[in-house]
């Protein structure tokens, strides 16, 4: 079978690979679509794990199930979440599914942008879903994006009424404009600089898309009777947007870091804005198999619009070239690997 194996940013290679052997409780399937996410496109997160077979966000059909497997059958189709929690050990116990050490050591293998993967039995067992026969593969790449903003949403303790801006245009951000929407917030504001996205936002909703250059607060202020945001989404992991996202939160207010900056990145923050304007600052990683089943439900039900997010597709050999163009950040949003 062909993999797109990851040497770096520019040397990813198509390669002839065995089909992977499955054990007992493990599936095999055959890759129709995997989403291209962001973190792909991170070089220093990509680079230290080289060479590899990047690719998370898959959905296919069985092509062979190991013993003892009852619930999926040859031929059925599925979407396959690529981390589980053991739901048992310390942080599972407190709701931080994502940290746990299960979690990070479950993985597919070799990797979504490949024609073939094996899923492990506790993946198997805990978070692959059957796609609705009216859901395409396309739409069914988009469960775990969703899943992950359903978690970030949820993690900013959002309530109904308020009034929420989303910093960066790309999938998430598009995502969690989707979503604050239906969690009930007031006014939902949207910057970039790119004018393509901007009008993907305001299209799915949002009632302000700002420019990122231009004077976000003085807008956010003229929105919201003189005052900033009670939420504030990051979704891009620049360092300039998270230091305007503090400019930007309203006293009392939530911000939350959805992308990450490079390692050793630091933000200037004032404890004494922290304590007397009670204002919080929080970050979330992932998502679990609450969040994706919840995700997949809005989906088949039209609530969320992954559709309008779709703008490209790529075949295993045009890998590289989907991540030069994802790189851009421009006229781009979410990118289909269909192998």
């Amino acid at each position: 079978m062909k993999v797109a194996r990851y040497y770096s940013r520019h040397d990813i290679r198509l390669e002839e690979v065995p089909v992977p052997k499955i054990g007992a409780g493990e599936l095999l399937v055959q890759v129709k679509a995997c989403g291209l996410c962001g973190s792909d496109l991170m070089e220093w997160y990509a680079d230290e794990k080289a060479p590899t077979v990047l690719g998370h966000e898959p959905t296919g059909v069985v092509s062979d199930v190991g013993a003892g497997v009852e619930q999926f059958g040859v031929g059925d189709r599925v979407f396959v979440h690529h981390h589980v929690p053991c739901f048992t050990c310390h942080y599972c116990s407190r709701g931080y599914y994502t940290l746990c050490a299960t979690f990070k050591a479950t993985h597919i293998d070799p990797g979504g942008f490949a024609e073939v993967i094996r899923v492990p039995a506790l993946n198997v067992e805990r978070d692959v879903l059957k796609l609705p026969m009216d859901m395409t593969f396309e739409e069914g790449t988009l469960i775990e994006p969703v899943a992950t903003c359903v978690r970030g949403i949820e993690r900013a303790g959002l309530q109904k009424g308020d009034t929420v801006a989303v910093l960066g245009a790309g999938v998430s951000g598009l995502i969690l404009l989707q979503l604050a929407r239906l969690w009930g917030a007031g006014i939902v504001a949207v910057t970039d600089f790119v004018p393509f996205r901007l009008e993907i936002a305001h299209r799915l909703g949002a009632d302000a898309a700002i420019h990122a250059g231009e004077d976000v607060l003085a807008v956010l202020k003229e929105l919201n009777e003189g005052r900033g945001a009670d939420v504030v989404l990051v979704s891009v992991g620049s360092l300039k947007a998270m230091e305007q996202a503090m400019l930007l939160v309203e006293k009392g207010g939530t911000v939350l870091f959805f992308a990450p900056t490079a390692p050793g990145v630091t933000l200037p923050i004032s404890p004494h804005r922290l304590m007397f304007e009670e204002v919080t600052i929080t970050g979330t990683y992932s998502c679990t198999p609450q969040e994706t089943r919840l995700s997949l439900k809005l989906i088949q039900a039209g609530r969320i619009n992954v559709r309008d997010l779709i703008t490209h597709r790529f075949d295993l050999s045009g890998v590289g070239e989907a991540i030069n163009l994802a790189a851009q950040a421009q006229e781009s949003l979410k990118i289909i690997i269909t192998p």
